[in-house]
C-alpha cells in the first residue's frame, strides 16, 4: 500500500521550516500564500478560507500537520479571527470532505498560559483552557472546535501545544517552554502515527525535556508516545534575561 500524502499547511513559515526535515520520508505537499519549498515535495498556493484553494490542498490527502495561522500573542482579535479561527474551522470542515484521516494541529502552551503566570505550575494538560492573551483564545477555541469535529465526524484530531519553536532559547522565559527542532520532530510524527483507537482526539503540551519545565508531558507520554530528549540548560547563561520564567503573555 502507498503511503499517505501528507499535507503541511503554513509550510513556509518559521515552524514548518524546523519540522519539514523529520517528515522527508513521507509523501509531502506543502499549502501557504506563498510557496514554500523542500525537496520532492508537491506545493500548492493558496487560502484556508478560499474553499477551491482548500479542496486543490487536501485532494488526495491522508493526514494533515496544520501550522498556519497568526502567531503573535501581541495581536488583536481582527488580525487573529480569520488565520486561527475561520481559517481552521474551515479546513476541518474541508478535511472531513476530503476523507483525511488525521489533522494534527499546532495549538500553543498560550491557551493555558495564565495557569503558568499565575503561578499553578506544573500545568496539567487535563485542566481547563485559561489563555493568557487574545492569541492563546484563539488556540483554546480550535482546540474545541477540533473536538466538536472528531466526535461528530470521521477525523481524529491531535492539537499539540507548542512551546517556544525555536532552534535555541534566546530568553529566560523560554527555558521553561523550548521546544527544540528534534523534539518538534518527534512530537508530531508520533501525533500523526498514533492509533485513532487510541487517540480519536486530544490536546496536549509539546515542550522539550527541559529542566525548568511548566508543563505536565505525562499524558503525551503516555498516549502519543512522545520522549523528547533536549534541554535547554546549556544555554541558560547566555540568554536574555527577560525578567520573567514564564511565557510571559501580555496584559
Amino acid at each position: 500500500m502507498a503511503e499517505e500524502l501528507v499535507l503541511v499547511t503554513g509550510a513556509a513559515g518559521r515552524v514548518a521550516g524546523q519540522l519539514l526535515p523529520g517528515l522527508a520520508d513521507r509523501p509531502l505537499r506543502l499549502f501557504d500564500r506563498t510557496a514554500a519549498q523542500h525537496p520532492g515535495a508537491e506545493v500548492v498556493t493558496g487560502e484556508l478560507t478560499e474553499p477551491a484553494d482548500l479542496e486543490r490542498a487536501l485532494d488526495g490527502v491522508g493526514a494533515v500537520v496544520h501550522l498556519a495561522g497568526n502567531p503573535a500573542p501581541t495581536a488583536a482579535w481582527e488580525e487573529l479571527r480569520g488565520p486561527n479561527v475561520e481559517g481552521f474551522a474551515a479546513l476541518l470542515a474541508a478535511a472531513a470532505r476530503a476523507g483525511v484521516r488525521r489533522v494534527v494541529f499546532a495549538s500553543s502552551v498560550h491557551a493555558m498560559g495564565a495557569h503558568e503566570t499565575d503561578g499553578r505550575v506544573p500545568v496539567d494538560a487535563a485542566w481547563p483552557p485559561r489563555p493568557c492573551c487574545p492569541y492563546g483564545a484563539t488556540k483554546a477555541f480550535d482546540e474545541a472546535v477540533a473536538g466538536v469535529a472528531s466526535r461528530r465526524g470521521p477525523v481524529s484530531t491531535v492539537g499539540l501545544r507548542l512551546g517556544a519553536t525555536v532552534p535555541e532559547p534566546q530568553k529566560r522565559s523560554q527555558l521553561a517552554s523550548w521546544l527544540g527542532p528534534a523534539d518538534l520532530r518527534r512530537v508530531v510524527v508520533r501525533a500523526l502515527e498514533v492509533d485513532a483507537a487510541r487517540v480519536r482526539l486530544g490536546g496536549y503540551p509539546a515542550v522539550s525535556a527541559n529542566t525548568r519545565r511548566h508543563w505536565d508531558l505525562g499524558p503525551a507520554h503516555e498516549d502519543l508516545g512522545y520522549a523528547p530528549e533536549l534541554d535547554p540548560e546549556g544555554f541558560a547563561d547566555a540568554v536574555e534575561d527577560d525578567g520573567t520564567d514564564a511565557v510571559a503573555c501580555p496584559r
